[in-house]
C-alpha cells in the first residue's frame, strides 16, 4: 500500500463525489461529516460510476440503477455481504491522501 495525494481539501464539497485516478484505479472520493471516504468507483451491480451518484446522508445511490451504498463502509445497505472495496484517507495540510495498493 502507498499513500497517494488524490485531491485538495479545497476542491471537495459535501454532497458531491469526485472521480479520481490513483495507481491506475478509478476511485470515488466523498466528504461526509468532515471526513473523507474513498471507494472503488464502480457499483457492484453493473459498474455504474458511484462518484456521479445521488447522495443522501451517508448513502450514495448509483446513478444507473439506484443501488444504495454506504459511503462510510462500501456496503450495499440491504445486503452487507455485497461490498465495494474501500481505502483509508488522511489529510495533510490541503492534500487528501488515499492508501492505495501499488
Amino acid at each position: 500500500m502507498a499513500w497517494v495525494t488524490v485531491a485538495r481539501v479545497s476542491e471537495m464539497s459535501a454532497g458531491a463525489g469526485k472521480t479520481i485516478i490513483a495507481n491506475g484505479k478509478e476511485l470515488a472520493l466523498f466528504l461526509l461529516d468532515g471526513q473523507f471516504y474513498c471507494m472503488d468507483n464502480s457499483c457492484p451491480h453493473l459498474e455504474g460510476p458511484l462518484a456521479e451518484g445521488y447522495i443522501e446522508g451517508e448513502i450514495v445511490y448509483c446513478p444507473w440503477h439506484w443501488w444504495p451504498i454506504s459511503i462510510r463502509t462500501g456496503e450495499l445497505t440491504h445486503d452487507p455481504t455485497v461490498c465495494n472495496e474501500t481505502f483509508a484517507c488522511r489529510v495533510d495540510g490541503d492534500a487528501i491522501l488515499v492508501d492505495i495498493p501499488e
